[in-house]
Order: C-alpha cells, then structure tokens, then sequence
C-alpha cells in the first residue's frame, strides 16, 4: 500500500510539472489588422512591413483586394506588444501552400497594384509610419497614403 501511495504521489508529481509547462511558451501578442489606402482608394497589389528592431522583429502583412491586411505566422496572429516602423512595398509574398512560380507554369493570381506607392513609404526609415502594439486586442491600424 505505501509502494502504491509514493508511486502515486511521483506520477501526481511529475504530471503536474508537465502541465505546468505546457501552456502558451509563446510571447505575449497583440492584434494588428488594418487597411491601406490612398486617397479614398484602397492599396492593392503590396504588403505592410513592421519593424522592431531592438525586438529583432520583422514581419509583412499582404494586402487584399480591398486594401486590408492582417498579421498572422507561424508564431501565431498579431504582433509582440511594443513600437514597430512601418512600410508599404509594392509585390507581394508567397502564401502558405503557394507553390514557387517556375517557366512555363501558371502563376498564382493576386491583386494588381493599382495605385502607385511613393518611394517614402518603401523603407521604414522614411515612411514616418509608426505603430505601438499592446497585448491583446487592439484597434485597426489604418494607413492613409499621401502624394
């Protein structure tokens, strides 16, 4: 009986240091989504780029057919909570499960860039668009462009 009890006890023991550790190992996020538009049209046909670089974080976000975007990887949805640069490139990436376009093989049909992004916004450095992610939810991120 006491045999069964300290067995017990250890697999109690040794199960509750397992539970213990499987929780979310992950950083803490916050939500990033959003649109991009210039003037009253929406950016198509490019991606957002946010920076961290004291966080060592960088990430795009492709635009849809309307102008919105929504950060999302492997990591999981949204961002760690802190300051990041942003950047709006024209082009695209690849989306999950996309495979990589060879000669003579039929691409993947995205969204046409419409409008023309100015150069400014192609680096973080010159964009002046910045946002701050806070844990969890957060409101959109909405871009307005300018000439």
């Amino acid at each position: 009986m006491l045999r069964f009890r300290v067995a017990f006890g250890g697999v109690l023991i040794v199960g509750l240091v397992f539970a213990a550790g499987c929780g979310n190992t992950g950083p803490v996020r916050g939500s990033v989504k959003g649109r991009v538009t210039s003037g009253d049209k929406p950016v198509t046909g490019a991606t957002v780029f946010f920076e961290n670089m004291q966080a060592g974080v960088g990430i795009n976000a492709q635009l849809d057919a309307d102008g919105y975007y929504e950060v999302k990887n492997y990591q999981g949805d949204g961002l760690p909570p802190g300051t990041y640069q942003v950047a709006v490139l024209p082009g695209g990436v690849m989306e999950p499960g996309e495979e990589v376009p060879l000669a003579g093989k039929a691409k993947t049909i995205r969204p046409k860039l419409t409008l023309t992004i100015p150069q400014r916004y192609h680096k973080t450095a010159t964009s002046k668009l910045s946002i701050t992610v806070k844990e969890g939810d957060n409101p959109p991120f909405d871009f307005r462009l300018t000439p």
